[in-house]
């Protein structure tokens, strides 16, 4: 073909398929770089904030090799044949899919069985909890579209107490749905006779939209999951390296490798220092990730494609040995890892995959490497090179042989450790619990705030406001008892009685409720699933328009969201005389920090507003913390309890003081 064009082909070949087109130095060894900074966000989050980024540099390899593939195919044979594309696309992935979801659900459903038959329940247990949700995982596996599911599930990404066993998939979907709709667009460019520069300019333009739809659609104070595993609004990746594909072939024709190689060498270097910088700095719920952040990491990786493709002596040195192998194994190693690491993590850590230990980082290193090589040795490489007949025919002949050498021990072994694979895995699908233990949890706490009447929400008619806390030197309750009438001594502070408290927080309150409830006998609480500082807000004032906020304000929020100094400033108006109770939020994202410093700021502004230090509490005990590292545990619950008691003790002593 030539430079400019995409619809005069060159030289055709006969036979009834093409050649494989030739490697390109370096392509393996970005995507080791890629791989590698996936694995490493995902085992260290904390070292590698912005590792993620490595799906983008994925996205955009794979649309630069798609759609060169599909451009030497046409200028070899006059044609694209989408059935050989769709079907070499199933031999790269289906085999080792099936593997990883078979192999991964066998072991998580192994000690949920032994479990069961013991009379431990599977739903609430921590290997229950890696089953949730897993039918629906499967299917969407199945069909490859994983991260529509997790969209419409409702989910988040990142803030589900216990992510789901294939929710790395989600781009894996992204790829596929890419490769089914891609190959037509390309065929029916050429077919118009679209040139190669102007195709890499309306590929270009498409990458645009999707960007700008990932920024506008962005929510400002919600869950990016949405736009960040959208199709639509994470294309941009995809589409930069198609237009890559088409400039290249229009550029190659126009000036010498050696004339275009000091540019492509300066621009290289600065991409590979923005990825570095990316990866080291870009949380994934950062604002400016979807408002250009990804889509600077997607050029930067083009750029750094195109330096490998101007001097190849990059791209042979970026393909080191190491590098290579990986390389090479880069899709299994993808598919193993996190599966693989929530497995050992729920093992050794009891499912905290967001703060492994340095065992669980080691073994799931160890296990995924020798996973992935077992898979591209003996399954990945024998289907790309002679498709699934051949390797079937191969395998049989091996096991034949076996068989008249008297190896039958060793055939027996494997069939009944893959049939048994088989049936844990099937016995997993149908014995996967709706919930999760924290889910258990938190349908346990609304239960006990309706069973006690821990939350008036009746619509009538507004009551006059709570009175103020009486003064230190009132008289003793007269249902106190005369002995415990003071006498010339101060009296020692109490907790006040929880019919003087209210609570309003979000999923951290609702599922302590009961706690709380035991604590604070006649406390009313007001808690939600993801509620956000500003909803909290709007609630305070809600009961406090009505008459229903008591004397002490409990608010414990900033878990989900940012804490603005307006909606900190309107909480405060809101509760007036009344005395305030901030609770520390803690947990692994990027607005925690401000949020807590939002906190002990009011607190040091406003004399009725104290702190009740849950932050301190878990810092000091990280244990009182279930799987997702936000939400307490069994015993958590009561240490947050405390640490409320604490904070209204505090509160006391201010006023009494």
């Amino acid at each position: 073909m030539t430079t400019d064009s995409l619809t005069r082909p060159a030289a055709r070949r006969s036979g009834p398929s093409a050649p494989r087109p030739t490697r390109i130095a370096g392509l393996d060894g970005l995507r080791a770089v890629a791989v590698l900074l996936v694995v490493a966000y995902h085992l260290a989050p904390s070292l590698v904030p912005g590792g993620y980024v490595g799906v983008d540099v994925f996205f955009v390899l794979s649309g630069f090799l798609i759609t060169t593939i599909l451009l030497r195919e046409h200028a070899r044979t006059g044609r694209v044949s989408l059935t050989r594309f769709w079907r070499h696309r199933v031999r790269r992935l289906v085999p080792a899919l099936v593997a990883v979801v078979t192999a991964t659900l066998a072991a998580v459903a192994l000690p949920a069985a032994i479990g069961a038959a013991r009379g431990i329940p599977v739903e609430g247990s921590p290997w229950g909890d890696v089953l949730v949700g897993v039918r629906a995982h499967v299917g969407a596996a199945a069909t490859f579209t994983s991260n529509w599911e997790l969209v419409a599930s409702g989910r988040s990404y990142a803030e589900a107490s216990m992510p789901g066993l294939f929710e790395n998939l989600w781009s894996l979907s992204v790829e596929e749905q890419f490769y089914v709709l891609w190959p037509l667009a390309v065929i029916g460019a050429l077919a118009l006779g679209i040139r190669a520069r102007r195709a890499a300019v309306l590929a270009g333009a498409l990458a645009a939209l999707s960007a700008a739809g990932m920024a506008v659609l962005w929510p400002a104070d919600g869950d990016p999951t949405r736009v960040y595993m959208g199709t639509d609004t994470h294309a941009f990746g995809l589409m930069i390296g198609a237009a890559l594909a088409f400039w290249w072939t229009w550029e190659r024709g126009r000036r010498t490798k050696r004339e275009r190689a000091p540019g492509a060498l300066a621009l290289g270097a600065v991409a590979f220092a923005a990825l570095a910088a990316i990866a080291m700095a870009m949380p994934w719920d950062s604002p400016w990730a979807y408002r250009g952040g990804l889509l600077l990491a997607s050029l930067a990786t083009a750029a750094a494609i195109r330096m490998v493709l101007v001097v190849p002596e990059v791209g042979a040195r970026l393909d080191v040995a190491p590098l290579r192998w990986v390389g090479d194994r880069s899709y299994g190693i993808y598919l193993w890892h996190w599966p693989v690491l929530i497995v050992v993590a729920t093992a050794v850590d009891g499912g905290r995959v967001r703060d492994a230990s340095v065992l669980t980082v080691v073994l799931t290193v160890l296990v995924t490497l020798a996973a992935s090589a077992a898979s591209y040795r003996w399954l990945e490489a024998p289907m790309r090179r002679m498709g699934p007949r051949r390797a079937l025919r191969l395998a049989g002949g091996r096991v034949r042989a076996a068989l008249r050498g008297e190896r039958w021990a060793r055939v027996a072994a494997i069939v009944v450790i893959g049939a048994t694979a088989v049936g844990l895995a099937g016995w997993g699908l149908t014995a996967a619990p709706t919930r999760t233990s924290l889910q258990v949890q938190l349908d346990a706490g609304a239960a006990a705030v309706r069973a006690a009447s821990l939350i008036d929400v009746t619509p009538s008619a507004p009551r006059p406001s709570a009175p103020p806390p009486a003064p230190a030197s009132s008289a003793p309750s007269p249902s106190a008892s005369p002995s415990a009438v003071p006498s010339a001594a101060p009296k020692r502070p109490a907790v006040p009685d929880g019919s003087d408290v209210t609570v309003v927080g979000d999923s951290v309150t609702l599922g302590s409720a009961p706690a709380l409830a035991s604590a604070l006998p006649g406390v009313a609480v007001d808690a939600e699933v993801g509620r956000q500082f500003s909803q909290g807000v709007d609630r305070v004032e809600a009961l406090e328009g009505k008459g229903r906020l008591r004397p002490y304000v409990v608010v414990a929020l900033g878990t989900n969201g940012e804490v603005p100094a307006d909606q900190m400033d309107r909480l405060v108006a809101a509760v007036g005389d009344r005395t305030l109770v901030l609770v520390t939020p803690y947990g692994d994202r990027s607005w925690m920090a401000g949020s807590q410093r939002a906190v002990r700021q009011a607190a040091r502004g406003h004399a009725n507003v104290v702190v009740a230090d849950w932050q301190a509490a878990v810092e000091e005990d990280p244990s009182v913390l279930g799987p997702d590292g936000i939400h307490p545990d069994a015993t958590g619950m009561k240490v947050f309890a405390r640490v409320v008691e604490r904070g209204l003790l505090r509160a006391v002593s201010a006023r009494t003081g």
